[in-house]
């Protein structure tokens, strides 16, 4: 027989099981274990071992002995050790003990406790072990004493712990109520409408309840859960929690003094306002910059990256440092079109420029200075037009004057030709080739040759130092060339001023007789008379 008194109490009395899986939203229990001296006599001990039964059947206390947190309240210690209290949840055995061992006084006691643990869902008696070691009477030295004790538990008799699954949900989200009750009752469900909903049997451990999809909540819903005994005999219950949604959605909103927020989003459209310290900053679904769309905006001034036409392929306008860019909509960063009457500027910039359309010319605009382009083919030299053009050089590859061309500083080609200041001369360096007429007034003095495929007409003397080259050669139609027979025909009569030098031999004709005089090598020939009028003189 023990030497001590043992009393067990609960708190609920009896315990309630758990009705959830949750241990965290299960009722907690607590036991408490009053040991005293019902005896008149000092009573030592040495150790006092509780032994829990763990797990899920109805003679178990807890499923979760991790959860226990045990205490004590030790008697008033006159002599002897204090005693100190030990859980441990692997063997579920909590121990109090006095190591050099304790004195109860007739009357004394201390409390054990037991709390904070889910108490398991089955109804049943449940048996707590306890192992004393004491000294008893006097000769019976130091003897363990083993003893019972027992506790009960219930099932609740009144629905308790209702509550949603997520206290927090999206707008029109499924929402999932769930309570611990008995099965003798009758549950009924009434909405933040008003209208009552008969709840199903359960089929699980636990009750669970969830609204059809079309009530789903679209803003903070309270529900009350109603319990009531089939025969009237008990009274109602009636238990409610609030189900809150994080986006919840209104059919109007009136705000008489002003509306407050950090942010508004859309429902359907995710756009985002943002309210920042500066203004207003609009955002798209993804968080990124946003679009505003309007009739007509009129503020005190824009700042922004970039500026785009409505459609995807519109082109746009970039706010860089230096100014202004303007890009095509198609491709990745294309230089655009400016079109615009009449453009008033400090100055352009630009690489090209172009007429309105793919034919016109363009020019562009290189270190050197200006290039001028046809609008067809690639890179093909267009043409310049101008009344006037005032130019200190003028580089060009070639030239055409349709009308007139008028140096007043005279003309170079470089190697070629060129003009002098003084009396009026044209230095030709090298061949010149008269296609066409060439006229001269004065004098022409051709110190190289002087090759014309044309008519040359020298109106006055031309002194030609050089050689002579024609094809055929007429002059006036007295002298003329026979290209074909290598002839030269005089027409009238020839005056040789000087000596004349035949080396290839001298034929002297009549149109009528045939020839006169021929000479050929060292031999003259002569037919017909030989008048000689002054003297005639032979070696021979």
């Amino acid at each position: 027989m023990a030497a001590l008194s043992y009393e067990i109490l609960t708190d609920p009395v009896p315990l309630q099981t758990s009705g959830s899986d949750d241990a965290q939203t299960s009722v907690a229990g607590t036991v408490y274990i009053v040991v005293s001296n019902p005896t008149t006599d000092w009573v030592p001990w040495y150790q006092i071992e509780v032994v829990l039964p763990c797990g899920k059947e109805a003679g178990d206390l807890t499923d979760r002995p991790d959860m226990i947190k045990t205490g004590i309240e030790p008697y008033a210690v006159r002599f002897g050790d204090v005693p100190k209290d030990e859980w441990d949840a692997g063997t579920r055995t909590f121990t109090v003990s006095a190591a050099l061992g304790g004195l109860f006084t007739p009357g004394d006691s201390m409390v054990l406790s037991l709390d904070g643990f889910p108490v398991s869902d089955k109804e049943g008696l449940v048996r707590l072990t306890v192992n004393e070691i004491s000294g008893g009477d006097p000769g019976d030295g130091v003897r363990t004493h083993p003893l019972t004790l027992s506790l009960l538990k219930r099932a609740p008799k009144a629905p308790r712990n209702f509550r949603p699954e997520e206290a927090l949900v999206d707008g029109g989200e499924n929402v999932v109520l769930v309570w611990d009750g008995p099965d003798t009752l009758t549950y009924t469900i009434e909405g933040p409408d008003g209208l009552s909903v008969p709840v199903p049997q359960r089929s699980g451990p636990d009750w669970r309840w969830s609204p059809g999809p079309d009530d789903a909540p679209l803003r903070d819903a309270t529900y009350t859960l109603v319990a009531t005994s089939p025969d009237g005999r008990q009274p109602g219950y009636f238990l409610t929690t609030t189900v809150a949604v994080r986006r919840p959605e209104f059919e109007a909103v009136t705000a008489t003094q002003g509306l407050f927020a950090p942010r508004i989003e859309g429902t359907t459209d995710k756009g985002v306002i943002v309210l920042t310290e500066d203004g207003v900053e609009v955002l798209a679904a993804d968080g990124e910059p946003g679009l505003v769309s309007a009739g007509k905006a009129d503020v005190e001034g824009v700042t922004t990256r970039w500026v785009r036409g409505r459609g995807a392929a519109a082109g746009w306008i970039e706010f860089p440092a230096a100014g202004l860019n303007v890009f095509r909509g198609e491709g990745d960063r294309k230089w655009g079109t400016v079109a615009a009457d009449k453009a008033d500027l400090n100055g352009i910039n630009t690489a090209w420029v172009q007429g309105r359309d793919a034919a016109a010319g363009w020019i562009e605009f290189p270190a050197a200075g200006v290039n001028v382009f046809r609008g067809e083919g690639d890179r093909q030299w267009g043409t310049v037009a101008a009344d006037k053009a005032d130019l200190n050089d003028l580089v060009t590859d070639r030239a055409r004057v349709k009308d007139r061309l008028t140096l007043d500083g005279g003309l170079t080609v470089t190697d070629v030709l060129e003009t002098q200041s003084g009396p009026s001369r044209l230095i030709v360096h090298g061949r010149l080739d008269a296609e066409g007429e060439l006229s001269a007034a004065q004098n022409a003095s051709i110190g190289g040759e002087l090759s014309v495929n044309g008519e040359l007409r020298a109106s006055q003397s031309a002194e030609i130092a050089g050689a002579v080259v024609a094809s055929d050669l007429t002059v006036r139609g007295k002298l003329r060339t026979n290209h074909e027979q290598f002839k030269l025909i005089v027409e009238g009569e020839s005056l040789f001023r000087e000596q004349a030098n035949a080396n290839g031999g001298l034929a002297v004709r009549n149109e009528h007789a045939g020839w006169l005089v021929h000479a050929k090598g060292e031999q003259v020939s002569i037919q017909g008379d030989l008048r000689v009028h002054g003297a005639f003189r032979s070696d021979s």
